[in-house]
């Protein structure tokens, strides 16, 4: 027996697509980036897994960098295009002092 698909109202479906819209949608990382937007999307991913894992909020996050709330939406929204590799290292050791890093080279 075929299972019964369950889909959504229309008012639900509605709903979402309202809850979607807003605001600023994350930038995916091609499939061809080269190994800079890489290292600048891996690193964005540190400060949303910081966001995440302390439950601060965008704005409180930004005055603790140091910078204003729209900047931090584009690093919290991987615009990678936006910033170099020692900017975004810059504002990482703001929240991890001791932070080390390593390359993997394949």
């Amino acid at each position: 027996m075929a299972k019964k698909m369950n889909f959504p109202s229309e008012s639900e479906i509605n709903k979402m697509r309202e809850l979607l819209s807003k605001g600023p949608a994350s930038q995916i990382l091609p499939r061809d980036a080269g190994p800079v937007d890489k290292m600048k999307h891996q690193i964005c991913r540190e400060f949303v897994i910081y966001k995440n894992t302390t439950k601060i909020t965008q704005k409180a996050l930004a005055e603790k960098l140091g910078i204003d709330e729209a900047l931090m939406s584009k690093i919290l929204h991987y615009y990678v295009d936006e910033f170099t590799i020692d900017r975004l290292m810059k504002f990482l050791t703001i929240l991890y002092p001791h932070l080390e890093v390593k390359i993997d080279v394949a």
